[in-house]
């Protein structure tokens, strides 16, 4: 496999996301034939538990915008 060389800091945005959108059709077959790595369950399964922990502390929008607010004045 022969790759071409890209400074990708010479891409403006138009070209950036032809890149990744080049990139990601490349990849998409190979991960549906593979499936998800290993990892994946492992870090789903850590971000479920934080949600399950951050769901009893939850605040409503109102007082967490007014708290950034005051932060940050």
């Amino acid at each position: 496999m022969v790759a071409e060389q890209i400074d990708i800091s010479q891409l403006n945005i138009s070209q950036g996301l032809q890149l990744m959108e080049r990139l990601w059709c490349s990849m998409s077959g190979e991960l549906e034939m593979q499936g998800p790595p290993a990892w994946h369950d492992e870090e789903l399964a850590s971000r479920s538990g934080e949600w399950v922990v951050r769901e009893s502390v939850s605040e409503d929008w109102h007082s967490v915008l007014e708290e950034l607010k005051r932060s940050l004045a």
